[in-house]
């Protein structure tokens, strides 16, 4: 059976993943060969590789002897079997699901997002290859446009901006998108080439964001993009819809049809399905407009996404509850003029100070506990949590200082 990706592919995907240890305090100079890596990230490295590309025990033990990362690729190429690849979810809390694709399947989407591109001359893409998105956009399809990728890090340097070139098209995360436009809205913005379109993916971009990088928001401005495209899609089915206008609706992509589900949870009625598959409900209560044409309404497993990463604020609850010091807390998202992160409001115990002892007990509790995205960046003290006259739940300010920038660490 042939292998489902080439071996440039493999290259990429091996970094990808070596790259993402970065946020597990990995740094640079240990990323440069395997070996050099903790003898415990390097194994945990060689289990995420094996997964990805379906390797057995014997033969993921085998990536750990490598010298090279060029080796690591390829061995995988060699010896994956079959031609199904595993993308694991975003969600940083609890346990991430795993989600197997055949290459057909994959393809049979690139081919579906096609026509929106078919004028592009280069992909640039912040986004990792080993994630669903970024296997979609910088991977397969510049192989069915029959054009050349660009991998960049995700960050709006100078360096970045000196890369890109008329015709891109600009693969990225909300959060980035924020972060460039307030880059290019200061007195020493950088110069953007003409005609490049944008892709945002991974999670809602708000649509200020967008109208301010078409130079279509409240205070006009020189356009920083041709064109803005949104996908709403998840783990489990890659990209399922499309929109040209951030205030508008979603078109179902090609490859998907609504179907009817005999029982969908929260009593949603609809799900969608490929042609030859059955109706599977999607994680987003979704309002139809016709059998082609949707507008997400809310999400069905109260995650709330940081930096297109789904974290579920009653888990960070949960773990804060635990500490002894702890009596109550709360944990919700910032208000869009604070962040883009996490925030918490913690009541402590009868007799315990909170100082800032306590609050380098739960930081070290939330670093242990947690991954980035699901840290809260702001932690306030109170005697008791913020709720209005009626006994409801209500938001607080953060502290001044804790405004967040979106980068998660």
């Amino acid at each position: 059976m042939t292998f489902s990706v080439e071996y440039s592919d493999a290259c990429r995907i091996v970094r990808s993943l070596a790259l993402s240890l970065a946020r597990a305090g990995v740094v640079s100079e240990e990323l440069l060969s395997p070996q050099a890596l903790p003898a415990g990230r390097l194994h945990e490295l060689a289990g995420a590789v094996a997964l990805f590309f379906g390797l057995d025990g014997e033969r993921a033990a085998a990536l750990e002897k490598l010298d090279s990362y060029a080796q690591w690729a390829d061995h995988v190429y060699r010896e994956a079997q079959g031609a199904a690849l595993v993308f694991s979810t975003s969600g940083s809390s609890g346990h991430p699901s795993l989600h197997s694709f055949i290459m057909r399947d994959l393809e049979e989407e690139a081919e579906s997002l096609k026509p929106f591109f078919a004028d592009r001359r280069r992909i640039v893409s912040v986004m990792p290859v080993h994630h669903i998105f970024g296997f979609a956009f910088a991977l397969t399809l510049p192989r069915v446009l029959g054009i050349q990728v660009l991998d960049l890090p995700p960050l709006p340097t100078g360096d970045f901006f000196r890369a890109l070139r008329s015709g891109d098209l600009l693969l990225a995360f909300p959060v980035f998108w924020k972060s460039v436009l307030d880059m290019c809205s200061g007195p020493s913005a950088p110069a953007v080439p003409p005609d490049i379109r944008g892709v945002s993916s991974g999670a809602p971009c708000p649509p200020e964001v967008i109208e301010g990088l078409l130079g279509a928001g409240p205070g006009g401005g020189k356009p920083l993009c041709a064109g803005m495209t949104e996908i709403y899609g998840a783990t489990e089915f890659g990209a399922v819809g499309i929109r040209g206008e951030c205030r508008g609706g979603y078109t179902l992509l090609p490859h998907w049809r609504r179907l009817p589900l005999p029982a969908g949870p929260d009593g949603e009625e609809w799900g969608i399905g490929r042609g030859r598959g059955e109706a599977q409900p999607l994680p987003d209560r979704i309002g139809w407009s016709d059998e082609r044409h949707f507008v997400p309404l809310r999400r069905m497993d109260k995650a709330v996404q940081v930096a297109g990463i789904n974290v579920f604020p009653e888990r960070v609850v949960a773990l804060l509850r635990g500490h002894p010091a702890v009596a109550d807390c709360a944990v919700r998202l910032m208000r869009p003029e604070e962040g883009v992160r996490l925030k918490a409001f913690v009541v402590p115990r009868a007799g315990v100070m909170a100082d800032t002892f306590l609050m380098r007990e739960l930081r070290r509790l939330l670093t242990v506990g947690l991954e980035p995205a699901s840290r809260p960046k702001s932690i306030r003290f109170g005697e008791c949590l913020p709720g209005t006259p009626t006994g409801k739940s209500a938001d607080w300010d953060i502290d001044d200082g804790e405004a967040d920038a979106g980068v998660c660490t």
